[in-house]
């Protein structure tokens, strides 16, 4: 474990209860954002975003295989 979550694993040993609600609402909040910013930065790489839109496309089309059907190849 790095120090830096052992120190966090330190402090939050030494608080009161209804402390420990509060860092855990706060670090719920900090989880989400987490998710939300790495959500995004898929969202906005234009590459990424058009192939999986150009694999959509496909899928609908009945233009792929399925995973037995690569394997027998």
């Amino acid at each position: 474990m790095c120090a830096q979550r052992e120190r966090a694993h330190q402090i939050i040993d030494s608080l009161s209860d209804t402390r420990i609600q509060e860092v855990l609402d706060y670090l719920e909040y900090i989880r989400i954002r987490e998710e939300l910013d790495a959500t995004q930065e898929i969202l906005d790489d234009k590459k990424l975003m058009e192939s999986i839109q150009k694999g959509l496309s496909q899928l609908r089309a009945g233009e792929i295989i399925s995973l037995d059907e690569l394997k027998n190849v």
